[in-house]
């Protein structure tokens, strides 16, 4: 059975246990822990290098963004020189604020509608202006108890645009004071008058009934990044559990000239997130799925949904017969600063290290531990500084030496490694490019402090 981390909640587990380690400041690629101390006198070093990386890029089918998946991106990068360009889309509903709702009083009439929705963070360049739009949706059977895939793109009415807001990311990190009450951070959409006054028009015997009624008056928005300007250099994060998220109806009456009704997100709302990657033109386009018997000489990994790497070590198991003091996988970013835009695009904070068993089905290594409760401090790879050549760059280790060691026992098998970047979020976009295997100083290492029997 394959292990999906995202859908068994070992995601979680690992960032419980997550140990953050200080790097090494070593001008040399592997850390000065790798160097034999007092304990390993009579040891051995060795590093492999023959080392063949491939990288892969696929649907992702354990990638869903319905249910309980309320983390959101929404937003558009579209200069990313490495990676080419991603794409965020929202889609949501609000709930009524009771069944049978009535406007308070008689003679209502519109100020203003507003669409907010809560921002937990971005990715990016803060200062670049991104705009959003909403549309009515017309999906069929848009439903809270529907697992959306990321790719699948719902429909909407794109003659029926509904607002639009255009913001600096930065501005949206601090809390915000609504009408004297103070909310956490949110993109507000001011929505058309046209709509308002549709929603005025309803009552408690038409679209105001239920949230059947309701839905079927209004089946949800459909919030869409502008994806053609050139400025496009964030994705927003968004929280749909946050109490931020809602429609605010701002009206008055024959009788009080400030009222607002809430129409919050609420557990029965339907809501799912489209995202799309597209590497065409990039750095990354000419080494994603070559499938070269040599490998690939650079590796390129970002976040879920997105690309990851095969290593196949051959050999491994005709290693000599050893005890194992230390077995360490070593992966080393390469960069160009401003020109690769990683000041702006930053690394994912972890990679993780699965092992292939049949096909493309993988476990957990040996040296994670118990998925549960993994034993993540040993197992490693967590983002750290190396300064190499006078150059700092990010770097991540795994250390294997438990699989090694039943490797050469004949419990293991040298069946390869699934090699990808690791969030805490069902979809992501930090992204990192490292030396692959065949890379002349850069490359993926595995070296092995090691006593012969």
């Amino acid at each position: 059975m394959r292990i999906i981390f995202r859908n068994l909640g070992l995601v979680a587990a690992f960032f419980t246990v997550l140990y953050i380690s200080s790097g090494c400041n070593e001008a040399t690629i592997l850390g000065k822990e790798l160097i034999p101390g007092k304990d390993f006198v009579n040891g051995e070093d060795t590093t492999i290098t023959n080392i063949i990386t491939n990288n892969i890029w696929k649907v992702d089918s354990a990638v869903f963004t319905g249910r309980a998946n309320y983390n959101k991106v929404l937003g558009s990068i579209v200069d990313d020189p490495l990676f080419g360009r991603s794409h965020g889309f929202v889609y949501t509903q609000m709930s009524l604020p009771s069944n049978a709702y009535s406007w308070a009083g008689t003679n209502q009439q519109l100020d203003s509608v507003v669409l907010s929705l809560a921002v937990r963070g971005y990715y990016g360049d803060s200062l670049a202006p991104q705009t959003f739009r909403v549309y009515r949706m017309n999906e069929p059977n848009f439903k809270v108890d529907s697992n959306y895939r990321y790719y699948q793109a719902l429909k909407y009415n794109a003659g029926e645009l509904l607002g639009t807001a255009t913001v600096i990311p930065r501005s949206l990190k601090d809390s915000v004071s609504v009408y004297g009450t103070k909310a956490g951070p949110q993109l507000r959409i001011k929505l058309s008058t046209a709509f308002g006054n549709q929603l005025l028009q309803q009552t408690s015997t038409t679209g105001f009934t239920n949230d059947s009624t309701f839905r079927a008056f209004l089946k949800g928005f459909a919030i869409i990044p502008d994806t053609t300007l050139s400025t496009n250099r964030t994705m927003l994060y968004l929280d749909m559990t946050e109490p931020e998220n809602y429609l605010t109806v701002f009206y008055r009456n024959s009788e009080n000239d400030s009222l607002q009704t809430h129409f919050s997100f609420g557990s029965s709302a339907a809501h799912a997130n489209y995202f799309v990657r597209n590497p065409m033109g990039s750095q990354s386009a000419q080494y994603l799925n070559t499938n070269s018997a040599t490998g690939d000489s650079l590796l390129y990994l970002t976040d879920a949904p997105g690309f990851f790497t095969k290593i196949t070590i051959p050999n491994l198991e005709n290693f000599p017969n050893s005890v194992i003091n230390k077995a360490e996988l070593v992966v080393t970013e390469i960069t160009t600063g401003t020109g690769d835009l990683d000041n702006i695009y930053s690394e994912p904070d972890f990679l993780f290290l699965m092992q292939y068993t049949n096909g493309d089905t993988t476990r957990p290594v040996i040296d994670y531990g118990n998925p549960q409760n993994p034993n993540q401090p040993y197992f490693g790879g967590d983002k750290t500084e190396v300064n190499v050549g006078g150059v700092k760059v990010s770097q991540y280790k795994f250390n294997i030496a438990r699989f090694m060691q039943f490797l050469l026992r004949k419990q293991e098998n040298n069946t390869g490694f699934k090699l990808e970047a690791l969030s805490p979020r069902n979809i992501d976009v930090h992204r990192v490019k490292a030396g692959g295997g065949i890379h002349s100083q850069y490359n993926l290492k595995l070296r092995i402090i090691y006593t012969k029997l």
